[in-house]
């Protein structure tokens, strides 16, 4: 057989010429598997037609466990045979797989997790490497579990298979390899002294534990020819792990990246795709119809349409679009624009007109400070974000909460308190630092929660303006930083913690169409998201109204 004959190349030829139902990035994906076939030679990349066909056999083996298809062979539909045989059939010039890291983002009971019991149980029994070692991975034990129990009952069901493996509660065994598989999970088992040969990450939108994600993948280094086999339905925080490698698949399909080792498949509609049209759900859920009964999917988008406050998750866990926050107020794609994200030196702007704003909030959690600089139609914003170790210690914190925070702390982006409690001892001697090195015109601040700084502030002799969070006093700020945003004025140099917290945000918006944030209904933290909305809406206030009283003097 040809490799372009091969089942992999017809569904990638069906999508490419519209007989399939696809999105952008999945039409992306089967365009680069086109293109390394007529190219992938100059590379040493070359296609395996019979080591891809081994999966498919392998998976007419197995059994379904649960639901209407229990006791049915496992007969991989086109879009699975693509992500399975690509990864299997894409070899280098030395005969090993071609692709070591992979990332697969579909729609929930799309039959995600139920498919990679094919290349994990193959790899343990079929791939030549000794004593080879599989985990089932996911931040807590009871979802590592999941694939696990399923993998157990497959191999119970099956009378080939449950002689090739011995299944225990904790591990199931393939005597012939010396190889095993088991449940690893941050609240589980221990990650040390592991030499992983394929590795299934489950649910990656749930990860917040970086540590634990790189432990595992830097673990593989040893394999010959290790398997990183991510698993998600969409998150709704662009700046997390998953977040970050959505971003990296779809820079590697886009061809912004080069990486001959990475596979991607995202199956999703456009952001802007009506969530009742069905060519969209087809985009987010390849197996419609099949493990996702139509019914379901119209009556789940149903109930978003009647209650509002289900569309997000509708359009998440259903549609495959990522939402940042509640609703997302400004997308991640938009805050990333290279020219707002661009890094630029803040001792360039010392000494010019600044707007500060103070986000003290719940001294527990973060605290902000954003100054916002105006220079020659652009607004620089430069946040500091202050977080308290917490009574169990920092580290015991960012476990539980977001392991970014640790290497925001070493990079900068973040000041941590020692105790507690915010210390606003501290945050005074930040905004002593600010008035010496600009020309400090306000801080703007709430007077919920921070009436005894601001005294203190007031007697030290700074400008300090009440700015109260609702509709009144945050509308017209909220709506200048939007318009800032779609201009492309603004420069925020990557921070990511302001990154993250402008993601969580959710807009309110009253009768009048008046708007604010709403840190209620927010998905996670925004203190720096509001502090930079009160800077930026002061100082493009203010320069306004010098612009109105220039025109004014010119005119008489």
């Amino acid at each position: 057989m040809e490799p372009i004959d091969h089942p992999v190349s017809r569904y990638a030829l069906d999508v490419i010429e519209g007989r399939r139902v696809a999105g952008e990035l999945v039409r992306l994906a089967c365009q680069r598997h086109l293109t390394d076939l007529e190219t992938g030679r100059d590379r040493g990349l070359w296609f395996d037609c019979q080591a891809a066909s081994m999966l498919t056999r392998f998976a007419r083996t197995l059994q379904h466990t649960a639901g209407p298809l229990a006791g049915k062979p496992l007969e991989l539909q086109p879009w699975q045979v693509f992500r399975i045989g690509s990864v299997f059939g894409w070899k280098r010039a030395d005969g090993l797989r071609r692709f070591r890291d992979t990332y697969h983002q579909v729609g929930k009971k799309n039959g995600k997790t139920t498919d990679t019991a094919v290349p994990m149980l193959f790899s343990l029994a079929f791939d030549g490497e000794g004593s080879p070692e599989a985990y089932c991975a996911a931040t807590t034990r009871d979802q590592a579990g999941i694939l696990f129990k399923g993998l157990k009952r497959m191999i119970r069901r099956s009378p080939v298979h449950s002689q090739l493996f011995k299944t225990w509660q904790g591990s199931i065994d393939c005597p012939n390899t010396d190889g095993v598989i088991k449940c690893l999970s941050r609240d589980g088992d221990s990650s040390d002294g592991i030499n992983p040969h394929f590795l299934a990450r489950d649910e990656m939108h749930r990860w917040t534990d970086r540590e634990l994600a790189e432990t595992l993948t830097e673990s593989m280094i040893a394999r010959a020819q290790p398997i990183d086999w991510v698993i998600t339905t969409a998150g709704h925080d662009r700046g997390s792990i998953c977040g970050e490698l959505r971003t990296y698949a779809e820079s590697v399909l886009r061809g912004d990246v080069m990486d001959d080792a990475f596979f991607g498949y995202v199956a999703e509609p456009p952001k802007d795709a009506d969530p009742l049209d069905p060519l969209a759900w087809e985009m987010g859920n390849p197996n419609l119809r099949i493990s996702k009964p139509l019914d379901r999917m119209q009556a789940a988008a149903d109930r978003a349409l009647s209650i509002a406050g289900q569309m997000p998750n509708f359009r998440r866990f259903h549609l495959n679009l990522w939402t940042e926050g509640a609703e997302a107020w400004i997308g991640r794609d938009a805050w990333d624009a290279s020219q707002m994200a661009e890094r630029f030196a803040v001792e360039k702007l010392f000494g010019r007109k600044a707007w500060v704003a103070v986000d003290l909030s719940d001294k527990v959690d973060t605290t902000a400070i954003v100054i916002a600089v105006p220079v020659d139609g652009l607004i620089y914003l430069i946040s500091y974000s202050f977080l308290p170790s917490g009574p169990k210690g920092f580290v015991a914190r960012a476990q539980a909460e977001k392991r970014e925070y640790i290497g925001w702390r070493d990079q900068g982006w973040l000041e941590v308190h020692h105790g507690g409690t915010i210390d606003e001892l501290q945050i005074a001697n930040r905004l002593d630092w600010i008035r010496a090195k600009f020309d400090l015109q306000e801080v703007a601040y709430d007077p919920w929660g921070m009436r005894y700084l601001a005294k203190e502030l007031e007697a030290k002799r700074f400008p300090m303006v009440e700015h109260r969070q609702g509709f009144a006093s945050m509308s017209n700020p909220m709506k200048r930083f939007e318009e800032e945003v779609a201009r492309g004025t603004i420069r925020h140099g990557g921070n990511p913690v302001l990154a993250w917290q402008v993601g969580n945000v959710h807009r309110d918006e009253d009768a009048a169409g008046n708007i604010k944030p709403n840190k209620r209904r927010s998905q996670g933290r925004i203190d720096a998201a509001v502090a930079a909305i009160m800077a930026v809406g002061r100082a493009v206030a203010n320069e306004n109204a010098q612009k109105r009283r220039a025109r004014e003097v010119t005119t008489v």
